[in-house]
C-alpha cells in the first residue's frame, strides 16, 4: 500500500479560468438585528426552523422558503431590461459604478444612456436583432452592464465568456451558442480574431468583433433606435436572454437557457430579503462572465441602486485600498479572496482600515470555519455569510441576507423566496448526476441524499435537450449536490454525487475528508480525489494533494507527507483514511471563482501516477 509520495512541486496545477456552479457553507457570527425598513420575516431565533416542510400530492417531502412570495412583483415585468431600467430611473443621479483602474464613473442615468448607445451601435453597426446571440468576452469593467442590457434591449441573447482563454475553448462556445458578434477588448484581439477565423473555417459563418476601446467614438455618432423597433416592449417572460455555459467540471460545458422571468425572479428573490440601498458601497471583483458575478455581483447591486467599485483583477493590496478610500460596506467574494484578506490583515504592521466592511457573501466553494473565525477577529462587526446555487438556477438557491443572523457555519443560509427543495435517495448504482434516479425521497428526514430544487429562477433547459432530460425530473432540477436536513429543517451540503469516492462499498465525500485535512497546522490548501486501487480496480482509494504553508521550515516540509498521512490515520475512520497516499504540490487547480476543478485534478494526477509507475 502506498503510504506517501516524495515532495515534488506540481506545476501543472495552475488556476484555471472557467465558469462553474457554486456550492457554499456558512459561518457563525454574532447576531444582527434587521437593518431593513420592512423586514420580510422575523429575525430567526436559535431554535427556529429555517424552512417550512410539506407533503406534495405525490407524497414527496418538500422544503420551502419562509419568505413570502415575490411572484406578484416578478409577474409585473415581461422584460429583464425593462425591469432594470425602472430600477435605475429611481436614482438617476446616484453613482452606479466606478472603475478602479481608470477612475471613470457612471451615474444610473449615464448607465442607461450608455446602454441605449450600446444597443444602437450593435443594431446599426453589427445588424443585431431579436434572437441573435452576442458574446461578451471582457474583464470586469463599467462597459459590461451597458452592453449586457443593450443586447437585451434589442431582444438579443447574451452569452459571456472568459476573455483569458484559448481560441479553441472560445470557439466551442461561439459555435455552440451560434454567436453573431463578440464584444471584447483589444487586449484580447488575437484570441478573438483567431477564434473568429476558426468559426469561419468550420462553419462558413463570419463573426464580427466590437472592441470597447472604439465604443465611445462610435457611440457619439450613433443614431437612436428606430421608433418601430419594439423588441423590449414586446418581450415575453419566457424569451431566452442569457446563455451562460455551465461548468466544465461536469463534462463538456453546457449552455443553460435563462429567460427574462428566470433572471428577473432571481434578482428580486435575492434582493427582497436584504436591505440593499443607496447608502451602501460594494466592491466587485468576481468575474462578471461567471453566473455568480453576472447575477449577484453586477445585476443585483445595480437593481438595488447601490454604488459598486469595479476591479478588473483582484489584488489584495488594491482591494484593501479601495475599502479604505470608498468606505466599502459590502462585497461578494470567493474563498481565496477571504483567505488572502485574512492573511494580510493579520500580518504584523498591518495599517489597512477594514472597519467599514459590514457584509461579505462568500461563494463558489466552502470556506473553512477557521478562516471565518479569523476574519471575525479582524473585523468583529463584519457578517461573513455564504449561500448555495448554480448556473441552472440563475445563480441562487439559498442565501443569508445582510439583515438576518447567520445560523450555523456548516449550512448555506435559507431557501430564497418561492424556492423548493427535496432530498432524494441515491441508489447504489448512482455515481454521477447523469445516472438515472428513481426520484424517491430518502427514507427518514436527516438521511443523506441528492438535493433537488425548483423555482421561478430554474432555467428553461440546456441547449441540448438530451442533457436537459438527464438533469430534469418532473419539473425538479437534480443538482448533483449531496446533503441532508438538520433538526431545524436547515440544509447541510455534504459533497457532490459525482465526486463521491467508492471505497470498498463505502461512499466517501471528499469535502468531509478535506475539512479535517485543512485543520492540520502545516496545510495551506488541499484536495482529495479517488484513485483506482492497483490491486482491485472495482474501488478507489482516497488520495490527497496538499499545499504546505509558505513559512513551514524545511525540516518539516521534507517529512510533511508522512506526518499528514499519520495525522489522518488518527483522525478519520478506516474508509476515510488516505489509502491512496499524500503528495505535496505547489498549487491546486481551481477555476476563476476559486472552485476546485476535481475532474481535471484527478485526470492530471492519474497521468502523474502512471508516469511514476504507481498505477
Amino acid at each position: 500500500m502506498l503510504r506517501r509520495v516524495p515532495f515534488e512541486p506540481l506545476s501543472l496545477f495552475r488556476k484555471a479560468l472557467r465558469p462553474t456552479a457554486t456550492s457554499l457553507a456558512l459561518f457563525p457570527q454574532q447576531r444582527f438585528s434587521s437593518s431593513a425598513k420592512n423586514p420580510k420575516i422575523d429575525i430567526l431565533g436559535p431554535d427556529d426552523d429555517v424552512h417550512k416542510v410539506s407533503k406534495s400530492p405525490e407524497g414527496w417531502r418538500v422544503y420551502q422558503s419562509l419568505y413570502p412570495s415575490v411572484l406578484p412583483e416578478v409577474e409585473q415585468h415581461s422584460s429583464l431590461c425593462e425591469f432594470m431600467f425602472g430600477r435605475w430611473d429611481r436614482e438617476p443621479n446616484h453613482t452606479a459604478m466606478i472603475q478602479h483602474e481608470t477612475k471613470r464613473q457612471l451615474t444610473f442615468a449615464e448607465t442607461r444612456k450608455m446602454t441605449e448607445a450600446a444597443a444602437s451601435v450593435l443594431y446599426y453597426g453589427h445588424n443585431i436583432r431579436k434572437g441573435d446571440v452576442v458574446c461578451i468576452a471582457l474583464l470586469n469593467n463599467i462597459f459590461y452592464a451597458p452592453f449586457t442590457y443593450g443586447i437585451m434591449r434589442l431582444g438579443a441573447v447574451v452569452t459571456t465568456a472568459n476573455a483569458i482563454t484559448t481560441p479553441e475553448t472560445l470557439c466551442f462556445q461561439l459555435e455552440a451558442s451560434n454567436t453573431k458578434t463578440i464584444v471584447s477588448s483589444r487586449i484580447f484581439q488575437k484570441t478573438m480574431e483567431d477564434a473568429a477565423v476558426m468559426i469561419k473555417k468550420s462553419t462558413g459563418k463570419a463573426i464580427s468583433v466590437l472592441y470597447i476601446e472604439d465604443f465611445d467614438k462610435i457611440a457619439d455618432q450613433a443614431s437612436a433606435l428606430p421608433s418601430n423597433y419594439t423588441a423590449m416592449e414586446e418581450a415575453k417572460p419566457d424569451d431566452v436572454v442569457f446563455l451562460p455555459f455551465s461548468s466544465g467540471t461536469t463534462g463538456t460545458p453546457k449552455g443553460a437557457q435563462l429567460t427574462n422571468k428566470n433572471l428577473t425572479a432571481c434578482i428580486i428573490q435575492c434582493s427582497s430579503p436584504s436591505s440593499f440601498d443607496t447608502s451602501q458601497v460594494f466592491l466587485s471583483i468576481l468575474p462578471f462572465f461567471h453566473i455568480y458575478g453576472f447575477t449577484v455581483v453586477m445585476s443585483i447591486v445595480l437593481a438595488g441602486n447601490a454604488t459598486q467599485i469595479i476591479m478588473s483583477r483582484y489584488m489584495v493590496e488594491e482591494y484593501l485600498d479601495n475599502v479604505k478610500q470608498h468606505k466599502v460596506t459590502h462585497s461578494f467574494v470567493a474563498p481565496p479572496v477571504v483567505i488572502s484578506l485574512v492573511n494580510k490583515l493579520e500580518a504584523p504592521g498591518n495599517e489597512y482600515d477594514f472597519s467599514s466592511m459590514r457584509y461579505m457573501l462568500c461563494g463558489a466553494a466552502p470556506l473553512s470555519e477557521d478562516v471565518g473565525r479569523r476574519m471575525a477577529k479582524v473585523n468583529p462587526n463584519l457578517k461573513l455569510a455564504q449561500g448555495w446555487g448554480m448556473t441552472e438556477m440563475s445563480t441562487a438557491v439559498t442565501t443569508c441576507p445582510d439583515n438576518q443572523p447567520t445560523i450555523d457555519y456548516r449550512i448555506p443560509g435559507c431557501l430564497i423566496p418561492d424556492t423548493e427543495m427535496r432530498v432524494v435517495k441515491v441508489d447504489d448504482n448512482q455515481q454521477s448526476g447523469a445516472d438515472k434516479s428513481r426520484g424517491v425521497d430518502v427514507e427518514n428526514e436527516g438521511d443523506e441524499g441528492e438535493l433537488w430544487v425548483k423555482g421561478p429562477q430554474l432555467m428553461k433547459g440546456y441547449l441540448d435537450k438530451e442533457q436537459t432530460d438527464v438533469t430534469m425530473h418532473e419539473g425538479w432540477y437534480r443538482t448533483g449536490d449531496m446533503g441532508y436536513i438538520g433538526k431545524r429543517k436547515e440544509v447541510f451540503i455534504s459533497g457532490r454525487l459525482k465526486e463521491l469516492i467508492k471505497y470498498k462499498g463505502f461512499q466517501v465525500s471528499p469535502p468531509e475528508v478535506e475539512a479535517e485535512l485543512i485543520k492540520h497546522p502545516w496545510v495551506q490548501d488541499c484536495i482529495v480525489i479517488g484513485v483506482n486501487d492497483p490491486r482491485d480496480v472495482s474501488f478507489e482509494n482516497p488520495r490527497a494533494l496538499v499545499v504546505l504553508k509558505p513559512d513551514l521550515p524545511t525540516k518539516d516540509a521534507v517529512r510533511a507527507s508522512d506526518e499528514i498521512y499519520r495525522y489522518m490515520m488518527r483522525k478519520m475512520p478506516p474508509h476515510k483514511r488516505l489509502h491512496g497516499g499524500v503528495r505535496i504540490v505547489e498549487s491546486i487547480m481551481k477555476n476563476a471563482t476559486g472552485k476546485l476543478m476535481r475532474r481535471q485534478v484527478r485526470d492530471a494526477e492519474l497521468e502523474y501516477m502512471k508516469g511514476e509507475g504507481k498505477e
